[in-house]
């Protein structure tokens, strides 16, 4: 299978700017209309942001995500039958990725965890799966060097890490389609992989690459990893973290540079307004805590009052349920601001109300 791109969406991508970004904006319903005529047309630019349209739920439909993956596979010329799958090459390469996104977590996490049912991908085994989207998501990086798409790779690789069943299966499409791939347009260079180890120390180059381009998933990601490995420092003797009382001298170095690493990971993420990262950074300068399933640990040397407050309002900049938590603790922690102001606190009472039923149960008992 090889999922090739013959340049011609560069032209398409041109129409859509001419045509509707630059009469109409990018959020205006007159620009999503526009986009919706522009796909019935087949450009494959248009077919892939009505895709998302659809994805993210802005337009109505029975099913979003089946619609939306049909959508995405016109847009990158693509289709799939008894043969298998085939590509024309009028394709537009962030469909690519998308397609890719779909195969991976279809039934198994984000918001295809619980979609509707696709036949296309019901009947592919995971390894199946896996493979055709690694060689989408090459494809991609390829002709755009999408951070998303970066991700996707490491994705699939450190799920494969993961399972030795699933390594010695794909062991060889790793070597074809990764490890003997050239990747230095995005500054990544490849090693052979012999084991599961090797196949999640690649995964990473993957993961801080995207991660650097901005793609704050990947950042929030290493961001846990980071506070797993700092916890796993502390109790490398096997105590707790706690139980050190802040003597940890011979740890100092790695986990210094571990929680340097945490705290760019989330920043680099929440500069970006993205709420988790914003809300964990500012719980982070609030309490100087680190926490994991296997422990906590208490920096104070990095405890600042005032940090902490500038997180928690970019935590409700664009909001989702993680922002429920950013009102909240606004709430709690700065309480001095609503004292005075009961029409504030009254807004972001509300607000947490609609963002995060959890959140609010516990801001009423305040």
């Amino acid at each position: 299978m090889i999922f090739t791109v013959d340049g011609s969406y560069k032209d398409d991508l041109r129409e859509y700017n001419e045509q509707i970004l630059e009469k109409y904006g990018v959020s205006s319903g007159s620009a999503e209309r526009e986009i919706m005529c522009l796909a019935d047309s087949g450009n494959t630019v248009a077919c892939k942001l009505f895709a998302d349209l659809i994805f993210y739920k802005k337009v109505l439909r029975k099913n979003f995500y089946r619609d939306a993956f049909e959508l995405y596979l016109k847009s990158a010329g693509m289709s799939v039958n008894e043969f298998g799958w085939s590509c024309s090459g009028v394709s537009y390469p962030l469909s690519f990725w998308m397609i890719g996104y779909y195969l991976v977590n279809y039934k198994r996490e984000s918001a295809l965890a619980k979609c509707e049912t696709i036949d296309i991908i019901e009947e592919m085994s995971l390894e199946e799966r896996f493979t055709i989207a690694l060689k989408l998501a090459v494809s991609t990086v390829d002709n755009i060097a999408a951070s998303g798409a970066i991700n996707l790779i490491g994705r699939i690789l450190f799920e494969v890490s993961e399972s030795e069943e699933l390594f010695l299966r794909l062991k060889e499409v790793i070597r074809q389609t990764v490890c003997e791939h050239d990747f230095s347009e995005i500054e990544i260079e490849t090693a052979p992989v012999m084991s599961g180890e090797d196949c999640g120390l690649l995964a990473d180059k993957f993961f801080v690459k995207a991660a650097e381009e901005g793609y704050v998933y990947a950042c929030n990601n290493l961001a846990v990893r980071e506070a797993e490995k700092i916890i796993n420092i502390l109790t490398s003797d096997g105590g707790s973290a706690e139980d050190m009382n802040g003597s940890y001298e011979i740890y100092k170095e790695d986990v210094n540079n571990a929680v340097l690493d945490y705290i760019c990971f989330l920043k680099i993420a929440a500069d970006r307004y993205e709420p988790y990262a914003a809300n964990r950074l500012g719980l982070f300068y609030r309490t100087g805590e680190i926490k994991t399933a296997e422990g906590s640990y208490i920096f104070r040397d990095y405890i600042d009052h005032n940090m902490a407050k500038e997180y928690f309002k970019k935590a409700t900049v664009c909001p989702d349920e993680n922002s429920g938590w950013a009102f909240l603790n606004l709430i709690r922690y700065y309480y001095q601001d609503y004292s005075n102001n009961i029409e504030l606190m009254n807004e972001h009472m509300d607000y947490i109300k609609t963002l995060n039923p959890k959140a609010y149960d516990i801001a009423i008992e305040l």
